[in-house]
């Protein structure tokens, strides 16, 4: 234990070098921590397995975000070819610019409760016989606009009061809901409608096609191509966070080096009692552990900030960090991998120098 105990007092000795390098590992391992609870965020909201319905969309449209419109006629369509129910939505982004932007749904209101779980927070949710310009909101888009049941939200220039907030674990959290015919009104679409739901396991099934370009799809595959799209982004931010990490990896390396130079005599005498390389190798393990522990912990507190403080946000769809047990898995081997590469070239050059050899000439 006294060679481990040299090691720690060494860093201890030059605390101010120690911390400053810690700094240096920490960057990476914040940046590192930061993508992956926005990635872990993104899949936790958008990635969600639905089980009970397919979506009838215009093919190549986010049918559950924006991009698709179907004719009403379509709903006796899918009845006729075997759906034992259609149930139509309004899926779109009102807004004109990336501030005010609001992920509006449409909702029948005799069938919405039976295809989306939320719990409501604050209000009461819509009913069959509600008047006209009411809506409820996701927890996330009313904290945005700090708004609570009683209040007004302005919808594509029109004011609708909030008689309810819901919570929901998936991204419509951060939707309007209104009734399917306040927002045919509102869009001016007639009686044109975004989506058909239609449940699983009957005649239709996924991939099937039907005259007018529309397509039969599983329900949340428009969130799961939405992350497929982001992941280009977040791969290249890997790349910088990895570039970074090998950059403290050879920052690491130099100092660790720096280090055992200045406490060569010391080692050459332990190594005369009877330390062989095993505990050389440990000397230096210990300190790049210390330092990348220290770093990865700053880093940890770094990302917690970020995530606390900021969230990305895109046409009324926000992101926000989520950590899970991947995330810290993945953060701490790559912690692991920065003490590694770090410790690598000293453990090198100490198992090999002739620290012996050194007392005799000192």
């Amino acid at each position: 234990m006294s060679i481990l105990g040299l090691g720690l007092t060494v860093l201890r000795k030059h605390i101010g070098l120690t911390v400053a390098m810690a700094l240096a590992v920490g960057i990476p391992v914040m940046s590192f921590l930061a993508l992956q609870a926005y990635q872990s965020g993104l899949r936790a909201r958008f990635n969600v397995p639905y089980n009970d319905f397919l979506v009838v969309q215009l093919s190549g449209s986010f049918g559950e975000f924006y991009g698709s419109r179907l004719p009403a006629s379509l709903q006796n369509e899918l009845l006729a070819a075997g759906a034992s129910k259609a149930i139509p939505e309004i899926h779109t982004i009102t807004g004109t610019t990336q501030q005010d932007a609001i992920l509006l749904r449409g909702i029948p209101l005799e069938d919405y409760e039976r295809i989306e779980t939320f719990k409501m927070l604050a209000g009461r949710p819509l009913q069959v016989g509600d008047p006209a310009r009411l809506v409820m909101l996701g927890m996330r888009l009313a904290e945005e606009h700090g708004v609570l049941p009683g209040d007004t939200i302005a919808i594509r220039g029109r004011d609708f009061n909030v008689v309810g907030i819901f919570e929901s674990q998936t991204y419509a959290g951060n939707e309007a809901w209104i009734s399917l015919q306040d927002a045919q009104t509102l869009l001016g679409w007639g009686s044109d409608v975004s989506v058909y739901l239609i449940p699983a396991g009957e005649t239709l099934q996924t991939g099937d096609t039907l005259p007018g370009g529309v397509l039969v799809v599983q329900q949340g595959d428009s969130g799961a191509t939405l992350i497929a799209e982001w992941e280009p982004f977040f791969s290249l931010l890997y790349i910088v966070a990895a570039a970074l990490g090998l950059a403290a990896a050879i920052s690491l390396a130099s100092i660790l080096w720096r280090l055992a130079w200045l406490q060569r005599r010391e080692l050459a005498i332990l190594r005369s009692l009877g330390f062989g390389q095993a505990s050389l190798t440990a000397y230096i393990l210990t300190q790049g552990a210390s330092i990348t522990l220290l770093g990865t912990l700053l880093g940890w507190l770094g990302a917690l900030a970020m995530g606390a403080l900021t969230q990305i946000e895109t046409a009324g769809i926000s992101i926000q960090a989520a950590l899970d047990a991947r995330a810290v898995l993945s953060v701490l081997a790559f912690a692991a991998a920065i003490t590694l590469a770090g410790s690598i070239v000293p453990i090198g050059w100490l198992t090999r120098f002739n620290l012996s050899a050194l007392l005799r000439a000192e």
